[in-house]
């Protein structure tokens, strides 16, 4: 993961002096896979995902120098990676939950990732169950929950959706857990009672093939976040070189004559 991470940097230096209009946060596993790295790379559309790529590509083949480095990086890479794969999703505003605000994302120092594969065929019946489990958050004022929910549409089986919660630390996970209990029977009220909150687990039974929840921790060594992100905790994303030592700033004065 050590020289990974260094390999990371290079390339996240590359694109710095390409001007990429690339963007990206680096997570590393806290749960599951240990050797798995994930990076979150946000466009407002696949065109301009398309055509951001073609600048970074065009401006790397004009330049010498930034050709060399890239394939210095690509080598060194191809012996760290067991595997590498990207997954293509859409933003499901009508599925997520009173998402985080930027300021509140850029804050955040742990994300959970929760993989939810629909059995065939049962996609509108997945919107529908999730649909009516946020109408019953709203009506209980769930203030503690906050998700945004994509839909994979390339590099996964069909009928993957990508669930995304935050957290400033992992003490809110105690403050959930201790609170686990009271919550629960607040969203079972909402939801219409004991007997209705049973059927909707069997019907998710049917729904559902696996939900995987995976735990990461946000990296800015191996980020590239856009400066209007960067900018809501400067310090943790894009920290300053330590200032010299009081005693490398200090000045040798010779004596007068």
């Amino acid at each position: 993961m050590g020289p990974h991470e260094k390999q990371a940097a290079r390339f996240l230096a590359v694109q710095g002096k390409a001007n990429a209009k690339a963007f990206r946060i680096g997570l590393v596993p806290v749960s599951g896979d240990d050797n798995q790295v994930v990076y979150l790379e946000g466009h407002p559309s696949f065109a301009e995902m398309e055509a951001g790529q073609n600048e970074f590509e065009a401006a790397v083949a004009a330049s010498p120098a930034l050709s060399a480095e890239m394939s210095q990086i690509e080598a060194g890479g191809a012996a760290m990676h067991a595997s590498q794969k990207r997954m293509l999703a859409v933003l499901r505003s009508d599925l997520s939950f009173r998402p985080h605000r930027m300021d509140e994302v850029a804050k955040a120092r742990y994300v959970t990732i929760s993989r939810t594969q629909v059995r065939p065929g049962r996609g509108p019946d997945y919107v529908d169950w999730i649909k009516q489990l946020n109408g019953a958050r709203e009506k209980a004022n769930a203030d503690w929950v906050r998700t945004v929910v994509y839909q994979v549409v390339s590099g996964a089986p069909a009928g993957t959706y990508l669930t995304f919660t935050a957290n400033r630390s992992l003490a809110e996970w105690d403050e959930a857990t201790a609170k686990l209990e009271e919550r629960a029977k607040l969203i079972e009220a909402a939801l219409g009672g004991d007997e209705v909150v049973k059927q909707r687990r069997l019907a998710l039974a049917d729904i559902v093939a696996e939900t995987v929840p995976s735990l990461y921790a946000m990296h800015p060594g191996i980020s590239r976040p856009a400066e209007q992100f960067a900018a809501w905790d400067q310090a943790f994303w894009k920290p300053q070189p330590a200032a010299a030592s009081a005693k490398q700033l200090a000045v040798k004065k010779e004596p007068k004559n």
